[in-house]
């Protein structure tokens, strides 16, 4: 069950979002002569890795993933037809990663091929805070059921050791979920997940790569690389492309919503409880 915490920090993101909405879409906070996201920095985290399965005691070492112990990575999965997992994220990634450079933004990347092993979660969400990423997002394809299909975009929720327990960054992750699942909506044959989450979105307190994440980040399941219609969009770079399109644009809503000075007002204190 969500708890109320969550509940308020989402109505408070809800109504940051919404706000800045009619600013985004009259071009209030685009600049004519700046690109839309210039002096952004954007971790991106392509899920896996490449030489992952052929090294299963490294990626099996336990590491902690906020105040649990949980494996450094696993393999990811793989379409029927054999298109793994990191490889897909890793080729949404370098697509995505172009596009918001040009859209003028600083790109750091949590690996820099797809062939290497890890690096393990807890290194992953320590390269976006180094930097001091403006906001991070983690690209994945899941493993579910063969009549499943779709994205969920999973927020972070508070961690056991609530050491992620930050309400501006829990809110702007918030934030960038809604605007990353509204932007999805209108890639073709894409649909919010049928069979994880809710139209979209879904929370998880499981997840070393958000809970020790001290900037806005979300983990993205792109499509059910199990299920042989989305099996086949990720294999082509046109509709990948779509994706990072998508992508952009709702980075770029994202941007425009935590940047508006007539939302403050709206992040008043809530009451933090336990739970997920």
């Amino acid at each position: 069950m969500r708890n109320s915490r969550r509940a308020a920090l989402l109505s408070s993101a809800l109504v940051l979002f919404s706000i800045s909405a009619v600013g985004f879409a009259t071009g209030e906070y685009a600049g004519a002569s700046k690109l839309p996201l210039a002096g952004v920095t954007i971790a991106i985290d392509p899920g896996h890795n490449g030489g992952n399965a052929t090294y299963p005691w490294t990626i099996g070492r336990l590491v902690d993933a906020g105040g649990f112990w949980k494996a450094c990575d696993t393999a990811g999965t793989v379409t029927l037809s054999g298109y793994p997992e990191h490889a897909f994220a890793w080729a949404l990634s370098l697509t995505l990663g172009a596009d918001l450079k040009a859209a003028g933004a600083k790109v750091v990347l949590t690996r820099t091929n797809d062939h290497g092993v890890g690096p393990c979660i807890d290194e992953r969400a320590a390269i976006g805070n180094r930097v001091h990423a403006d906001l991070a997002i983690s690209l994945h394809g899941d493993g579910g059921p063969s009549w499943g299909r779709g994205f969920e975009v999973i927020e972070p929720g508070v961690s056991i050791s609530r050491r992620n327990d930050d309400r501006p960054i829990l809110i702007r992750s918030y934030v960038l979920g809604a605007a990353l699942r509204d932007a999805l909506q209108s890639v073709p044959q894409l649909v919010p997940s049928t069979y994880l989450g809710e139209s979209g979105i879904g929370l998880r307190t499981d997840l070393g790569g958000l809970n020790l994440s001290k900037v806005p980040k979300v983990l993205l399941e792109v499509c059910n690389l199990r299920n042989s219609a989305d099996a086949g969009l990720a294999d082509s770079p046109a509709w990948r492309q779509e994706v990072a399109l998508a992508l952009v644009s709702g980075i770029e809503r994202y941007r425009a919503a935590v940047r508006s000075p007539t939302t403050t007002s709206t992040l008043s204190p809530t009451t933090s409880t336990t739970g997920s």
